[in-house]
């Protein structure tokens, strides 16, 4: 198997892979873990059927030989799973993944957990940040919690060497921070990520009334901070703008209003086993009942090239055509 050619119907290689290590969080953000839906009645993945660290680094050591490059490490809230920078360690290491990220809340970041991480071998981190008001905060992800931003900031800058965020724009909610919040994080050295909110799933009541679309972030932060284009690979999902007189650059994904389905490089791994070749894709693949029949590596690379050789996903260029009854996979379980 060549991985020069190993490419779906559409042209587009096999690279990425981001991987779910649990379906549970300790925020109820809005627009991804209501607690309308996430309470004490919801039924979480029983711990038998989610992947152990053992199957996902062996997963990962087979796709490496066939393009895997990169690996984001999501959840849930992956900080809750214990010994992460276990996992972390083993697939730099053993599974000889060239670039291993995590995203994360932030909440549970202290300067140890940050030393650990990256001593493990974590190349970044990306924090989710959707305000800057801790009335907001509560407002939003649905806990009156609160961490010291600053401080988490602050350590992933001295251990990361660069601060990256991603904020989900939603009307009337915190469409009002987003200067803001490029005045605070562009004093670091950052990547500040501004994200349509997307129909991810069926719990968080999405409607294209509340969506912001990228463009009108662009002309609002160009009017005060001067823009110019960054060069970023084509299967990128962001596209990036410097901020003139600042060691930062801020970017914008647009999965509503300018969908990036051409150059798509990704995989999802659910914390249960299942593949998904699209974020909105209405099924899974479960990978997991292959890897526990003990079947040769072998076998598991051609159940994967079967299944991303069949791919064909663009949903997001034809989200409008889609059926309206269409089952949808919550962004917590697939991981976003």
């Amino acid at each position: 198997m060549n991985k020069k050619t190993f490419s779906d119907m559409l042209s587009r290689k096999f690279e990425y892979l981001r991987i779910s290590v649990t379906d549970r969080c300790n925020y109820r953000c809005s627009y991804c873990m209501p607690s309308e839906v996430f309470n004490n009645n919801y039924s979480y993945i029983a711990q038998n059927k989610i992947l152990s660290y053992e199957e996902i680094i062996h997963l990962c050591s087979i796709l490496k030989t066939i393009g895997l490059r990169k690996l984001r490490i999501t959840g849930g809230e992956p900080l809750l799973r214990k010994n992460i920078d276990k996992l972390v360690y083993k697939l730099k290491t053993e599974s000889g993944i060239d670039n291993v990220s995590m995203t994360t809340n932030g909440s549970l970041l202290t300067d140890s957990k940050l030393k650990q991480l990256k001593s493990s071998g974590l190349d970044s981190i990306t924090l989710s940040l959707d305000t800057l008001d801790p009335k907001k905060t509560t407002k939003i992800n649905g806990t009156k919690k609160h961490f010291d931003l600053d401080m988490v900031l602050t350590g992933i800058e001295k251990y990361f060497t660069t601060v990256k965020t991603n904020t989900v724009v939603i009307k009337d909610i915190n469409d009002n921070e987003v200067l803001d919040i490029v005045n605070k994080i562009s004093t670091l050295r950052s990547e500040i990520r501004f994200i349509e909110y997307m129909d991810v799933g069926e719990s968080n009541d999405w409607n294209f009334s509340k969506i912001i679309p990228s463009q009108e972030l662009y002309e609002l932060i160009n009017s005060k901070y001067e823009l110019s284009a960054i060069k970023t690979d084509k299967s990128s999902t962001s596209k990036k703008w410097a901020l003139k007189n600042t060691s930062s650059s801020v970017g914008f994904i647009s999965s509503i209003t300018e969908p990036f389905c051409n150059d798509c490089n990704r995989a999802r791994l659910s914390v249960d086993g299942k593949m998904y070749t699209c974020l909105f894709a209405t099924e899974g693949h479960d990978i997991k009942k292959i890897i526990r029949k003990n079947q040769s590596d072998q076998a598991i690379l051609d159940y994967f090239y079967n299944l991303w050789s069949k791919r064909s996903d663009r949903y997001s260029e034809v989200r409008f055509m889609q059926k309206k009854d269409s089952p949808k996979v919550e962004m917590s379980y697939i991981g976003g």
